[in-house]
């Protein structure tokens, strides 16, 4: 758990090589998705009338599931310009309108929960990814 930033995030509780191994069934993979999805929409409906303004989602990230998290922000101004990411270490371009997450994985949407996919392209000189970014949860 970190809240250094001002914010709050926590990673999957499992070993990367697990999770991450192509020996990983999807079934177990899907279970995944769909408790961060469930933990979301738990933790949103235990927001005090005090806390309205904290947006509270979860990041899919794929094929790396490991990278995954939940995240409570303390208002929704943090996600000012957030999506927007195009410099030469960071891309986020966003997904064809026609993927869905949701169906794909056969998961289950609470309704006041919000989908928004992108292509995470990260390259420095010391790393180099290409995936996508999932994030469901109070988006705006």
């Amino acid at each position: 758990m970190s809240v250094g930033l001002g914010y709050w995030h926590l990673h999957l509780p499992f070993s990367q090589a697990y999770i991450d191994s192509i020996k990983a069934p999807n079934k177990l993979r899907r279970d995944i998705i769909q408790t961060l999805i469930n933990r979301v929409s738990h933790l949103k409906n235990l927001k005090s009338p005090l806390q309205d303004e904290y947006r509270i989602y979860t990041v899919i990230s794929l094929p790396n599931l490991f990278d995954s998290q939940i995240a409570v922000l303390p208002d929704r101004s943090w996600f000012d310009g957030y999506f927007e990411r195009d410099s030469k270490e960071q891309k986020w371009q966003p997904l064809n309108k026609q993927r869905n997450l949701i169906k794909e994985w056969k998961l289950i949407l609470p309704p006041v929960l919000e989908v928004k996919g992108c292509k995470a392209i990260i390259s420095d000189e010391d790393y180099c990814y290409e995936g996508e970014k999932w994030f469901i949860g109070e988006l705006n």
